[in-house]
Parts: structure tokens; C-alpha cells; sequence
């Protein structure tokens, strides 16, 4: 399993958002956390990625525990969470959004490629490549912050409501572009 939740438990103060959760993911799987509004499933991705410690239970990245880890370490090892909402750098070019999900790396040949890659995903992304991030669609916003989160080469990836407020095509669009 690349990743392990045992008996996770998370609060937002005196309240407590999840309680008990457990859930593995198996390598090169696609797993989907579903439930209504309200029922934790942002919490879980904050608890995985390191935004909130949980206050009970174990995570575990490829064997390793994660929970008290700080979210760049988490990243370092190989975790991105793209947030509901997207939540681009609004007053950075795409461009630079793009390069800021490779600040980990050094590998600026393979970075290269990546963002060629990125590119080739999501064509209006070359096209608006100098615009600043906040004048994009909702939809291009969604490009660009799973684009941002693939520069990092994640061994995981979680995405937060991806498809939310995108068209069916464009969602049909994206999720083909995850499966691959």
C-alpha cells in the first residue's frame, strides 16, 4: 500500500470533523473517498497532506508515518493535494504557477519536459502561459492547479472535488487526462 489511514481522528478545535477513518490505497490505484457535504472528505485530504495533524490515529506513506510531518515535507516525499477550489497563485502568470509545483526539484532538464508536458495536457495553458493565474477560467483554473501539482512528479496525488463547477466535457477532459 502507498498510503494507510488507521483509525484517523481530526477536529477543527472543539469540533471534531472525522472520527475513526481507515483507508489504504493500493500503488498505481485510483481510490475515491465519497460522501455527502459535510462529511470529512476535505478533512481527510488536510490530514493527509499535513495542513491538519490528526488528533487520534496513524498515516502512513509507503510505510512510513507521516501525521505531525509539515505539508512541504509531506510534498518532498512525494504527496500533492490539489484543494477544492483550486486555489492558484491569482497574481502569478500560469507560467509560474506551473514552476512553483517544481520548487522541490532540481532536475531542471526533466522539469523542462514536464512542463511540456503540462502544455500538451492542457493546451490554453501554453496560450495563456504569461497571463496572470487569477484571470483564468474556473476551468482553466482547475488545469492549472493539477498541472501545478504534476511539475511535482507525486507518487500521490489527491484531488479535491476536481470536477466541481467544470462543464461535463471539460470534466470528461480531466478526468481522462488523471487516469493517465
Amino acid at each position: 500500500m502507498i498510503l494507510q489511514l488507521k483509525n484517523v481522528e481530526a477536529s477543527y478545535r472543539p469540533i471534531t470533523a472525522i472520527r475513526g477513518v481507515s483507508l489504504s490505497v493500493p500503488r498505481g490505484a485510483i481510490v475515491t473517498v465519497l460522501g455527502a457535504n459535510g462529511a470529512g472528505k476535505t478533512t481527510i485530504m488536510k490530514t493527509i497532506s499535513g495542513i491538519l495533524d490528526p488528533t487520534k490515529g496513524t498515516v502512513e506513506f509507503e510505510g512510513e508515518p507521516i501525521q505531525g510531518l509539515e505539508p512541504d515535507a509531506i510534498v518532498r516525499r512525494g504527496i500533492c493535494h490539489v484543494p477544492e477550489g483550486r486555489e492558484v497563485f491569482p497574481l502569478l502568470s500560469v507560467h509560474d504557477n506551473l514552476m512553483m509545483g517544481a520548487f522541490t526539484r532540481r532536475d531542471r532538464g526533466a522539469i523542462e519536459e514536464d512542463l511540456e508536458k503540462a502544455y500538451g495536457y492542457f493546451p490554453i495553458l501554453r496560450e495563456r502561459a504569461r497571463q496572470a493565474a487569477g484571470s483564468l477560467s474556473g476551468g482553466q483554473q482547475q488545469m492549472l492547479a493539477i498541472s501545478r501539482a504534476l511539475m511535482a512528479r507525486p507518487k500521490l496525488l489527491l484531488l479535491d472535488e476536481p470536477s466541481l463547477g467544470l462543464s461535463p466535457k471539460l470534466t470528461k477532459d480531466i478526468f481522462e487526462i488523471i487516469t493517465r
